[in-house]
């Protein structure tokens, strides 16, 4: 289907542009409050003491959990953008909201309704881009829109700050509030123009073997492992808000100011070059998820993340100025290693990895226990710096670590296989992990085949070769005597 007369490559740069959008959005939620909410003017307006201001953040946190959920309940019935579109409508509301208010309470509501919206987005979005990309390219151009998530932060971080630098009124928290509905606004109009012939035929597959939940404690309709599945993809999405990512984007600037002990102005320039190293290492995840593959970048990056959290721990035990530094330094190091490993990679694993009968459902659920996971590390991050200070951190660092053994028996490499191909790799009597590699190398040495032949488009490519190669497994298999 044409997307606004565009095809192929353009067409693609356009759904990734669409997509972009959505996490820029994802962005600029997650970063506008934490801009504002320690200023003057904030303050004056809801005077409110630290467990307040973590309910009010948190408030987002709850909404979002109950967004995806929803998504988790109801999304099969509908289109992908229907339900992006239906999401929106929250999302603005929620925003006005926020923007209007002049009590607690309304800005807590609003808080609550944006983040019923955002939970129903960030549940859809990467499953609908997952669907419309080739297997070749889908890694990357989810990373390439997940980028704009970061962009978004940015523009949030370094908007707060000019206002607040020059403007001492109510009208720089609400102008950062509106930011959302802008957003907003230019995602519902690109969804207007979403390509969905290429994923009807899913949808309505989708629909027709969609399991009720009361599946999940039964052991037929399980065939394809799709419990298996779906719970891998609930537990790589949860290990993300343990990996201690949610505590340094949400509570950086703190870190910075009370544990290693920089000054107020050092503390926030810091936070916001580290935005920028943040979006600049995002642009080698576009190269690595394809290359050097989903399940490596989790495994070393795991393994990297636990070390820097726990030298960063070891710093901020030591207390000095230099170790301060290095503590610093570390504080970079770890947003590089998460960046290229748990930061995008999560969300296209879990798009991927979930079969299509739980497909809306098991991402729904994977992305609201992930934001329900969020709002507890947000209400107990500060009591952890307070009391246990540098042993936060090894905390994180000892969770990390637990992430390696559970991604390497549970998590097959999903580069480069079409989304309905990865079904072969579940199939009774065969172990994921290995046959990923032996099935990732036919379809590679099928699409160069194919590419063999002059004039064969790479979407077609990868219609015809993943079926090639995922009918051989299914044949194989068939004929090897084992029930399916």
């Amino acid at each position: 289907m044409p997307f606004l007369g565009l095809r192929g490559t353009r067409l693609l740069l356009a759904i990734s542009f669409t997509a972009g959008i959505g996490f820029c959005l994802f962005g600029i939620d997650n970063a506008a409050l934490g801009g504002v909410i320690s200023s003057g003017p904030f303050d004056r307006r809801f005077g409110l003491d630290a467990t307040g201001q973590g309910a009010i953040t948190g408030a987002y946190e709850l909404g979002c959990f109950a967004g995806a959920l929803l998504v988790s309940a109801f999304g099969e019935r509908w289109s992908r953008r229907a339900v992006l579109l239906t999401s929106v409508i929250p999302l603005m509301v929620g925003a006005a909201l926020q923007v209007s208010t002049f009590s607690t309470a309304q800005l807590a509501v609003g808080r609550v309704v944006a983040g019923v919206g955002m939970g129903g987005i960030t549940s859809m979005l990467p499953v609908w881009q997952s669907e419309t990309s080739p297997p070749h390219l889908r890694g990357m151009l989810v990373c390439c829109s997940l980028s704009m998530l970061i962009v978004g932060q940015l523009i949030a971080y370094w908007a707060a700050y000019g206002l607040l630098q020059k403007y001492d009124t109510d009208m720089t928290w609400r102008v950062m509030f509106s930011l959302q509905m802008m957003a907003g606004a230019v995602m519902a109009v690109a969804l207007w123009f979403m390509p969905i012939h290429e994923i009807i035929t899913a949808v309505e597959l989708e629909r027709q073997s969609a399991r009720g939940w009361s599946d999940l404690l039964k052991r037929t309709h399980d065939g394809q492992g799709e419990k298996r599945r779906m719970l891998t993809a609930v537990v790589i999405q949860v290990m993300q808000a343990f990996s201690g990512s949610t505590v340094i984007s949400y509570y950086v600037t703190t870190i910075f100011k009370e544990a290693i002990g920089l000054s107020d102005h050092l503390s926030t320039l810091l936070s916001g070059y580290l935005q920028v190293f943040f979006l600049v290492c995002s642009f080698g995840t576009w190269w690595l998820i394809e290359r050097a593959g989903r399940r490596i970048l989790f495994l070393v990056t795991a393994f990297c993340m636990a070390t820097v959290l726990f030298l960063m721990g070891g710093m901020i035990k030591l207390n000095t100025h230099a170790s301060g530094i290095a503590a610093a330094v570390m504080v970079f190091a770890y947003q590089a290693f998460f960046t290229w490993g748990w930061m995008a990679g999560v969300w296209v694993y879990s798009s991927e990895i979930n079969p299509l009968s739980w497909r809306s459902k098991g991402m729904g659920l994977a992305v609201a226990l992930q934001w329900l996971f969020d709002f507890v590390l947000l209400m107990i991050t500060p009591i952890g710096i307070a009391n246990i200070g540098y042993g936060l951190f090894m905390l994180f660092g000892a969770f990390n670590l637990c992430f390696i053994p559970f991604v390497a028996l549970y998590c097959p490499e999903t580069a480069g296989l079409p989304l309905e191909s990865i079904d072969a790799l579940y199939l009774p009597g065969v172990d994921p992990v290995k046959e990923s590699k032996r099935l990732r190398k036919e379809f590679a040495a099928a699409r160069q085949a194919l590419q063999g032949q002059g004039g064969v488009s790479l979407s077609r490519v990868a219609s015809a070769s993943g079926k090639q190669a995922g009918d051989k497994t299914l044949a194989e298999h068939a004929t090897s005597g084992s029930p399916t």
